[in-house]
Order: C-alpha cells, then sequence, then structure tokens
C-alpha cells in the first residue's frame, strides 16, 4: 500500500504578516476620516437643532398671534426655575417660550409657556455670535407676531468644533424678516470660530 503525502494547509509566517501591514494601513487611513465625519455629523446635527428650534418658534409666534422668544437656558431642570441669561453661550442649552406681555422674560404667573427645552450639547461644540452690540443673536431672538424678528440686521451663529482647531463648519443665519438658514464652511466668508 502506497503513503500518500498530504500537502500542508494554511497560511505562511510571511503571509500573515503582509496581510497585518495591509490592515494596519487601512486602519491609519479610515480612523482619521472616520473622526471627520462623525465631526462633521455633529456640526450638521447642531445646526439642524438650531435652524429647526427658530423655524418653529417663527412658525408658533405667527399661529399665537403673540411674541415667541429664544434664548440661552441656564440649564434649568424644570419649567419653574427656567430664565433667560446674559452671559451664556448657545451650546449651554436654550429655551423657547410664548412672550405674552412682550418684557423678554419668562413669567410663568402670567400663563407664558414654554413651547421647547434644548439641553447642553455634549459634543466638543461652541455657537458663537458674529457680533456684539444692540440687535444681536448674542444671547437671544424674539419672533413677532407677523414673522419677523427683534434683530437690526441678518444675524450668524457660527458652529465649530473645538476639536478641529477653530475651523467654521456650520453657520446658522436668521434675518430680520425672520428666515433662518443654514451655510456650510466652504460657503462662509467670515471664520466666527477664530480666536476660539
Amino acid at each position: 500500500m502506497a503513503v500518500r503525502k498530504r500537502q500542508a494547509t494554511g497560511y505562511t509566517l510571511i503571509e500573515l504578516m503582509a496581510v497585518l501591514a495591509i490592515a494596519s494601513t487601512l486602519l491609519v487611513v479610515a480612523i482619521p476620516m472616520f473622526r471627520t465625519q462623525v465631526q462633521n455629523s455633529q456640526m450638521s446635527a447642531a445646526a439642524t437643532d438650531l435652524l429647526s428650534t427658530f423655524m418653529s418658534a417663527k412658525s408658533q409666534a405667527i399661529g399665537r398671534n403673540y411674541p415667541v422668544k429664544v434664548c440661552i437656558s441656564n440649564n434649568a431642570v424644570d419649567d419653574e426655575d427656567l430664565e433667560c441669561v446674559e452671559n451664556g453661550q448657545w451650546e449651554d442649552g436654550w429655551f423657547t417660550f410664548v412672550d405674552l406681555d412682550a418684557d423678554g422674560a419668562l413669567d410663568l404667573d402670567d400663563n407664558e409657556e414654554v413651547l421647547q427645552i434644548h439641553p447642553p450639547r455634549t459634543e466638543n461644540i461652541t455657537v458663537r455670535s458674529s457680533r456684539t452690540g444692540e440687535g444681536t443673536l448674542e444671547n437671544s431672538v424674539t419672533f413677532q407676531p407677523n414673522g419677523r424678528t427683534d434683530l437690526n440686521a441678518t444675524r450668524e451663529l457660527f458652529i465649530c468644533n473645538l476639536s478641529r482647531h477653530g475651523v467654521t463648519a456650520r453657520v446658522v443665519i436668521v434675518s430680520i424678516l425672520g428666515k433662518a438658514s443654514i451655510l456650510k464652511d466652504e460657503d462662509v466668508e467670515d471664520d466666527g470660530c477664530s480666536g476660539e
């Protein structure tokens, strides 16, 4: 009876090392690209949150025939402790309320209703106004029953990712007519994130 030699199957050490080298190279290239994709997604989410808040506030102001204010929040957990802050940042959270007496402050005792509370952003994101002074979007914007805002000019909110070294990723624009829109970084002339 003849003995057959069976040929060994499997991978050699050289083949395994080649596969590991290729996989390592792919990971080195893919991880930064994935990180950039996650950062872009966070920027888009932040811009969309602000845009939808402004659009909803305008719609509510027109529908209710009362001013509706969107302002930076003091991060209160419930409606009773909510108030607009003067020295906060938009990434700290914001809320929307019907300002029945048009005094700019939430008065729950006067039946003013909180429409939306947006919690602080958890990502490494900042939101900054392009200008300071009267009529800015620095701390708040009020939509009037006719859909217009209390701003004296079109204003921008620059949404920046701190891990991208102050590069503007999105800009939310609000006009005096109450129109809100989003621009991507390549469409922006002024970099509102520089100096972060």
